[in-house]
């Protein structure tokens, strides 16, 4: 962990300096919270430096049989890159084309998956569920990721049940490394390159350890943050009207007079609180 961790504080505080000299910043949205306005310009993408720290520190010394994860993570953090130049990109990706490329990947991961760990008694059953898992995994992390050190807060609490096996730990170290520089206010994003890979790895880490039934109620916060999304979306279309101030649910918050670093501070704490309820239920790590 301490390696990833010193490769990560190394290589985001490189990746700052990059993206600066190549004057690539974070879009802010001019509808959102007005103090987020102060952060336009800001370097994105930083998922690109933790993730690469965390591999090259796994590639030394893991042996525990999760490499197959960062291929996954590899493909959605491709993904999320792709969504990140969106606006550099002659054509951005379409939503659904994006779900089709995610529902793929997570196909391919289940396929595998399924020869590895059983949830029910129909494998084509298991396929499905893990390809649920990872795909709204996915989203739901990328949605959640909207707050400085928000959504690396909460990956780095349900990555400490798995600190005995080398992928979590080469992982969280990676996530410290960047979170030195994300602590608000943030300096660089992880962006969609980082929320996207991150889903989808820790979905397919519960998975792989058996654990994925306990995913839903560890991950609360991501569950909440898409759930708000879903129902604001379809209050909207059936009365006209916001039932939220704004989604995801920490934008909502903001808006209603709640601080960032407060709102970060109790969901990281609400996530403690959930995963350890979690992995109690389910006899431990």
């Amino acid at each position: 962990m301490a390696l990833a961790l010193l490769l990560s504080w190394f290589l985001t505080a490189v990746w700052i300096v990059f993206m600066r000299s190549l004057g690539l910043g974070k879009k802010v949205r001019t509808d959102g919270p007005q103090s987020h306005l102060a952060k336009q310009g800001t370097p994105s993408m930083g998922g690109v430096a933790f993730l690469l720290a965390g591999f090259l520190a796994y590639s030394l010394i893991g042996r525990d049989g999760f490499a197959g994860l960062w291929l996954l993570g590899l493909g959605f953090a491709l993904l999320g890159l792709l969504d990140d130049l969106g606006g550099s990109l002659a054509r951005p990706l379409r939503a659904r084309e994006k779900l089709a490329l995610q529902t793929l990947m997570a196909l391919i991961f289940a396929l595998w998956a399924v020869r590895e760990v059983a949830y029910t008694p129909w494998p084509l059953a298991d396929v499905l569920l893990i390809l649920l898992a990872v795909v709204g995994a996915a989203n739901a992390f990328n949605f959640t990721d909207g707050l400085d050190g928000l959504l690396a807060s909460i990956a780095a609490v349900l990555l400490l049940p798995f600190y005995p096996y080398p992928f979590a730990q080469t992982l969280l170290g990676g996530l410290l490394g960047f979170l030195w520089h994300n602590a608000p206010r943030a300096k660089v994003f992880m962006g969609d390159t980082g929320s996207q890979a991150l889903g989808a790895m820790l979905a397919g880490l519960f998975t792989l350890t058996g654990k994925l039934w306990l995913l839903p109620l560890a991950g609360i916060i991501p569950v909440l943050e898409v759930l708000s999304v879903v129902v604001q979306v379809l209050y909207f279309r059936r009365t006209g009207k916001r039932l939220l101030r704004m989604s995801p649910l920490h934008h909502h918050l903001e808006l209603s007079g709640w601080e960032e670093s407060k709102i970060v501070f109790r969901f990281a704490i609400l996530t403690a609180l959930a995963t350890a309820l979690a992995f109690s239920l389910g006899g431990g790590a």
